[in-house]
């Protein structure tokens, strides 16, 4: 009987923490232009190499090479609760990074799908 109800809560404990989990947000590069402009507070994490960066970034972007050993240390110093804009050149390095901050406890992530040659290819502010 003990069995069967430490079954149950625990069944409970893990419905509970899967309904609170992040459900990843994707956006295009001409929504999350609006979304930057309407909010203030939102955090740009752009996760390509220092040289890209350098190259050209969105104004007051966090860049955090997702290629280098202590990336995912760096991300997990960041603020759990504030809302982040997540992107690499194309999808694939930011997808790694947003999967990280799911199961870091994130609860407020975006991912630009068509990352910063999207951002690039229909003409939004680049800073260099």
């Amino acid at each position: 009987m003990k069995t069967k109800v430490l079954l149950s809560l625990l069944l409970i404990i893990s419905m509970t923490s899967l309904s609170q989990a992040q459900q990843l947000k994707q956006v295009k590069s001409i929504d999350a232009v609006k979304m930057v402009k309407a909010d203030s507070k939102l955090i740009i994490l752009d996760v390509r190499t220092a040289d890209e960066f350098k190259e050209g970034h969105i104004k007051g972007a966090i860049n955090i090479d997702i290629r280098q050993n202590d990336a995912l240390a760096k991300i997990d110093k960041l603020d759990h609760s504030a809302k982040y804009i997540v992107h690499c050149r194309t999808n694939h390095r930011s997808k790694t990074a947003v999967d990280h901050m799911i199961v870091s406890g994130f609860k407020n992530i975006y991912q630009m799908t068509d990352g910063f040659n999207g951002w690039s290819e229909n003409g939004l502010p680049v800073k260099k």
